[in-house]
């Protein structure tokens, strides 16, 4: 005897599903709203449009002691030279078909409301992708490959690559498309493999998986000579090859190029060796407009108080300005909170923005942000709101008419987009102060 339950009736029973897909991936949101807006207006120059500066690399040297009669000291000109500040063109697109947009309104028995969700998670998948370029210096590092690796690209199977070194895969998310490059910058057009996305992340081992090769990446790389470039199968990917975001350089790197990304710590704090020009000025003809960089020869030490106290001086003795705050990640908190150990002095944490503040040893003036995206083996010190947003134009729809879908021409689909042309900016470079070469803990018990 046959009878009706949920089993048999799956296929005709309503589902009724929440109002939204539970998201499951982890967002840290807030770095780039820790910067302050500048104030300065963007000007329309022949350069293109960007926030210009003059910059003084020297006082009038019109002084100095004689004796009677003697000539005084000559009306000595300073030297001064004026930098840019470019905005960089940043994206999240979205396209759906006209059928999916027709069955995805929303109603109660919907799984989603198509369209809402898919802008609500455009919206944080922008947002996400800047604050994780709020930590580099615009040439889209993502990881350092730990060992020598295999790829079979053209076997169509799937393949594993190890990042189990500092900067791990703290960087990564699953669906990102990502290029491989030699460990001097450079690609490979012979063996290196492009346009590969990430299916799986183990932060543990921090190993990740890629997918198996797809054409549908390569037919629309951002750089032309890379698209639809196939490798040589069974090549390797050596140790210290870097993992870049897609489209994020050129085929034929160099640290003279134009970096698409914004500019992040990493570019600011930096002394010529990542970037050889920022903000317009060569550095090799402008050196006193470099960050300070305490570092050890590229061999890890232990973070103690005096080589705070060291960072914090530099910034005083090269800019006149103290440091007020002081960026970390998770490894040199507790790294920190080593030192303070057993200090019954020590000021308890309060939460900003959702970002952990503690106070620096004694001095309350002093600001310690602890941001979990932040670079490991470093400490960055600066003057509160040195570093700035400069914001040609702010998160918004593009296309000529923000207020609806566009139809794709030839096709039942629509198109639409989030963007901002926008990049971070320092005018007074010699204010920051970046510790480097720290030992980070042996275990890091983060999700990365």
């Amino acid at each position: 005897m046959s009878h009706l339950d949920t089993t048999t009736l799956t296929n005709v029973l309503k589902r009724v599903y929440g109002s939204q897909l539970v998201d499951l991936a982890t967002k840290h949101v807030m770095t780039y709203n820790q910067f302050q807006l500048s104030n300065r207006k963007a000007a329309i120059r022949p350069g293109g449009a960007g926030y210009y500066f003059g910059l003084r690399q020297s006082d009038l040297e019109n002084v100095g002691a004689r004796g009677e009669g003697q000539f005084i000291p000559q009306p000595l000109d300073y030297a001064a030279a004026q930098g840019v500040i470019l905005p960089k063109l940043l994206y999240s697109v979205i396209r759906m078909s006209g059928l999916l947009i027709e069955a995805g309104k929303g109603n109660a028995e919907a799984f989603v409301n198509t369209l809402g969700d898919a802008t609500t998670n455009a919206f944080k998948s922008l947002t996400v992708d800047m604050n994780r370029q709020c930590h580099g210096d615009g040439f889209g590092l993502l990881g350092t490959v730990d060992s020598d690796t295999t790829y079979t690209q053209q076997t169509n199977t799937t393949f594993t690559v190890g990042f189990n070194n500092d900067l791990g895969t703290r960087y990564m998310r699953k669906g990102m498309v990502v290029d491989f490059y030699k460990s001097n910058g450079a690609i490979d057009t012979t063996a290196y493999p492009i346009c590969n996305r990430i299916a799986s992340i183990n932060p543990v081992t921090r190993r990740v998986t890629f997918e198996a090769n797809s054409d549908a990446y390569g037919a629309y790389h951002p750089n032309s000579t890379l698209r639809g470039y196939t490798p040589v199968d069974n090549t390797t990917i050596a140790a210290a090859s870097q993992m870049v975001r897609y489209g994020a350089r050129d085929a034929a790197f160099a640290t003279t190029d134009t970096p698409y990304e914004m500019i992040g710590l990493l570019g600011h704090y930096d002394d010529g060796t990542l970037l050889a020009t920022h903000e317009g000025l060569l550095i090799t003809t402008y050196p006193e407009f470099k960050a300070n960089i305490l570092s050890n020869s590229s061999v890890n030490r232990e973070l103690s108080i005096d080589l705070m106290l060291a960072a914090m001086d530099m910034t005083l003795a090269q800019s006149g300005e103290n440091a007020t705050l002081i960026r970390m990640g998770l490894g040199q908190r507790r790294k920190y909170f080593g030192l303070l150990e057993g200090d019954i002095r020590f000021a308890p944490t309060t939460l900003v923005g959702g970002y952990e503040k503690l106070g620096f040893s004694q001095n309350t003036a002093v600001q310690i942000m602890v941001d979990p995206m932040t670079q490991p083996n470093k400490l960055f010190f600066e003057p509160d709101g040195i570093i700035k947003k400069y914001e040609l134009t702010p998160i918004g729809w593009g296309g000529f008419d923000p207020n609806k879908m566009h139809w794709r021409q030839d096709y039942d689909e629509a198109t639409m987009f989030l963007r901002t042309y926008t990049n971070l900016g320092v005018e007074n470079r010699p204010a920051l102060t970046l510790l480097s070469d720290l030992t980070e803990p042996d275990k890091i018990t983060m999700p990365f």
